[in-house]
């Protein structure tokens, strides 16, 4: 179930993002970022819950990326 609901946080992360810059603001954004985040956590946590070490350990990697991506923004948008 933590699957789906992850998956569902990610396309709503992307849809948040997609909508932006359709709009015309091509910079990726810390709140897409932040809500891809939650979604690959869930993904992260059901994967290890479930046995799927393999799975869970690149959603894992994929998370740390996606954390240092985050902090890089907030880190970028302070110093503005």
């Amino acid at each position: 179930m933590l699957t789906f609901i992850g998956l569902g946080v990610i396309i709503l992360a992307w849809m948040f993002q997609f909508v932006k810059i359709a709009f015309g603001n091509k910079n990726i954004q810390p709140t897409f970022v932040g809500i891809y985040v939650v979604g690959v956590l869930l993904l992260v946590v059901d994967g290890f819950m479930s046995g799927l070490n393999e799975i869970a350990s690149f959603n894992l990697a994929s998370l740390v990326v996606a954390l240092l991506t985050f902090m890089l923004i907030l880190k970028k948008e302070t110093k503005v």
